[in-house]
């Protein structure tokens, strides 16, 4: 059992199936330690998820972890989406939204700036390639040096459709 962390590992990967199993997708699982500790589960799925999908999820998670309990340290189970501003943790996570619009946040400057914001052009290797809005020119970074890379919303509005079709457009 990792002692920072005591729900990675087998614990970790068996939430990981309980969740799967209502059809969603464990993006995130996060511990914060403490007299009584958070255990945040961040679930997703495809179209984006409900209420009733974090109840569903934290229902069969603690149907999972109430027997573990002894041997775990005091928790508070929290469930939760990742927001329109979805925090992009891993490299297949970056894989899934290239083409996407991202802020991404470096460890360390790199050619005078640690915050680019522009469309996540391409992810190779351990790489990500983003075309940056402001300096208008292309970052290539190791995956490494990312501290948080999120989304950047889009925000429609009302009725305005996602491919942009009009009345004109409709097949006769």
């Amino acid at each position: 059992m990792d002692v920072q962390n005591p729900f990675r590992g087998e614990i970790e990967e068996a939430l990981r199936g309980v969740v799967q199993a209502l059809g969603l997708e464990l993006c995130h699982l996060a511990w914060k330690p403490g007299r009584r500790g958070v255990l945040t589960l961040t679930i997703d799925r495809e179209g984006g998820v409900s209420l009733s999908d974090c109840e569903q999820a934290s229902r069969a998670a603690s149907d999972l972890l109430d027997p573990l309990e002894p041997s775990l340290p005091s928790y508070v189970l929290e469930v939760e989406s990742p927001g329109l501003d979805r925090p992009l943790w891993s490299l297949a996570d970056c894989l899934r939204f290239r083409g996407r619009r991202v802020t991404v946040r470096l460890h360390r400057s790199m050619e005078g700036t640690t915050r680019l914001k522009g469309v996540l052009e391409n992810v190779e290797e351990d790489r990500l390639t983003v075309l940056d809005e402001e300096r208008k020119r292309r970052y290539t970074v190791p995956f490494g040096d990312v501290k948080l890379a999120r989304l950047v919303p889009e925000l429609r509005a009302a009725g305005q459709r996602r491919n942009r079709r009009t009345e004109n457009d409709k097949p006769e």
